[in-house]
């Protein structure tokens, strides 16, 4: 039961922003222009999961 209620929009964004936080800085490099940016928002991510 549990499987298919996880069809739902709300059940698939939060696995997606899971696979996007633990790609990290990958999937940032991509979306953010500058480096700068995306180290920078990683060390934050990464300093909220510690």
């Amino acid at each position: 039961a549990q499987k298919r209620s996880c069809n739902t929009a709300t059940c698939v964004t939060h696995r997606l922003a899971g696979l996007l936080s633990r790609s990290g800085g990958v999937v940032k490099d991509n979306f953010v222009p500058t480096n700068v940016g995306s180290e920078a928002f990683g060390r934050r991510r990464r300093d909220l999961q510690a």
